[in-house]
């Protein structure tokens, strides 16, 4: 199996927990949520930041076993032993950018990072900004949105930590 198909991970749920991830091929990467489907998701964002930072580090990256492979080890087995066993494939990155041309609004262009959960905002006036931990739902509701400006004045503006992103804070940033 190859690492962009997935990991075979267990998930464990005790009475009065969330539902904890871990990967037997990848020691160290768990994951929790307070549903069966939020643990999985949450874990797949697991999975790829705890990759990305061993690749960043010069880690190799562990091959992922087949089911087969893994009956055949003992730690597995009692592990597995009152878990659900899932195949969990790593998020991968991707932005999605919307520009709103002919469109009456003030913002001009969104562009958002599922990784990282971060929006940028280009508004007309050539201003920019990053809007962090906005959820996708959230994202793509804006994108949704008939009236585009009244939604991120709702919803989004003073509800999330951002900071306006231009040509100085990507030249410190590139120095730092």
């Amino acid at each position: 199996m190859s690492t962009s198909a997935g990991y075979i991970a267990l998930v464990h749920k005790d009475d009065n927990t969330s539902y904890g991830v871990s990967f037997p091929d990848v020691p160290g990467c768990i994951s929790a949520g307070d549903s069966f489907s939020d643990a999985l998701r949450n874990a797949s964002e697991a999975l790829a930041g705890h990759l990305r930072l061993m690749e960043a580090d010069g880690d190799a990256i562990p091959a992922a076993r087949s089911l087969e492979d893994l009956k055949k080890d003992q730690d597995f087995l009692d592990d597995a032993a009152d878990a659900i066993v899932a195949v969990v494939a790593p998020e991968t990155q991707e932005v999605t950018t919307v520009r709103f041309e002919g469109q009456t609004t003030l913002i001009k262009e969104v562009a958002y990072e599922s990784i990282r959960r971060e929006l940028l905002i280009t508004f007309s006036s050539g201003r920019r900004y990053v809007y962090d931990n906005v959820p996708a739902e959230l994202v793509e509701a804006l994108k949704a949105s008939v009236s585009k400006t009244p939604f991120f004045d709702r919803e989004i503006r003073e509800r999330f930590p951002h900071r306006e992103f231009d040509e100085r804070f990507l030249i410190a940033a590139s120095e730092g």
